[in-house]
């Protein structure tokens, strides 16, 4: 029997398949159709030729090549994706609460508006990742490496970061409620406004880092390295530490601070 030329992709010829199939069947109903034949097929197909808002929820997608896929506003609630490349991925306002992302490489990824509540990102590489506006709430990052990301405006409200790697990052406006930096490398991190209020940064390296504006009022600095510092009238530390970091500073602008390096040693804060 001739078919005729052969057509475009498998997601379009898959369209083509079930909407003759099913000529009634709602808008979106192909589209999740093609999604569970992908997750239940795995690398036998390629993700990437999914619609880009794919319903993916819970599934299983270890292996699956997801280099470069575009799945904005995709449905991934608690998807298993530990270990999987997903360098320059675009997951924009994509829902991935409370997935497995252990381990999962990032780098260089669209993550902007992304729901990543909940998420375990533990070892995760986000080098370069846009996670501008991204939902952290909760989110296990411990270990993780994060050089040079765009948290801009991010909500990381209890969010754990023990031993993660953030230097260079960009997190201005960003909010850390609460949140968990023991050990953390956020040298020469941008932190200008954002709430850290609360937030445990005992034992973190924050050489360099700009503090300017920033809330750490209730903020654990135990053993915190404050080495060059740049901070602001604005700032606001933590009571008992406001006018020792006046007297360890020096007037480098209006209203702005740098915390004098300390000689032999590093400029931390008294356990």
């Amino acid at each position: 029997m001739d078919h005729g030329p052969a057509r475009g992709s498998f997601r379009e010829l898959s369209r083509e398949l079930f909407d003759s199939a099913f000529p009634e069947a709602q808008a979106g109903w192909v589209d999740r159709q093609v999604t569970t034949m992908v997750v239940e097929v795995g690398t036998a197909l390629d993700v990437r030729l999914l619609p880009s808002d794919a319903d993916l929820r819970a599934g299983q997608l270890d292996g699956v090549d997801l280099r470069g896929a575009d799945l904005r506003d995709a449905e991934l609630e608690k998807a298993a994706l530990s270990g999987v490349d997903l360098r320059e991925i675009c997951l924009a306002r994509a829902d991935l609460r409370g997935a497995s992302l252990r381990e999962a490489d990032l780098s260089d990824a669209n993550l902007r508006s992304t729901r990543l509540a909940d998420a375990d990102l533990v070892r995760a590489r986000l080098r370069r990742a846009d996670l501008v506006a991204a939902d952290l709430a909760g989110a296990d990052l411990r270990e993780a490496d994060l050089g040079t990301a765009h948290l801009v405006g991010a909500d990381a409200d209890g969010a754990r970061f023990d031993g993660a790697k953030l230097p260079g990052a960009d997190a201005s406006t960003a909010t850390f409620r609460r949140a968990r930096f023991t050990d953390a490398n956020l040298r020469r991190a941008v932190l200008d406004d954002a709430v850290l209020a609360g937030a445990d940064l005992s034992g973190a390296d924050l050489t360099g880092a700009n503090l300017s504006g920033a809330v750490l009022s209730e903020a654990d600095l135990r053993g915190a390295d404050l080495s060059a510092v740049v901070w602001s009238d604005r700032t606001r530390w933590p009571s008992p530490l406001a006018a020792a970091m006046r007297r360890r500073s020096e007037r480098i602008g209006p209203g702005v601070y740098r915390v004098r390096p300390a000689v032999g040693r590093r400029a931390s804060v008294p356990a």
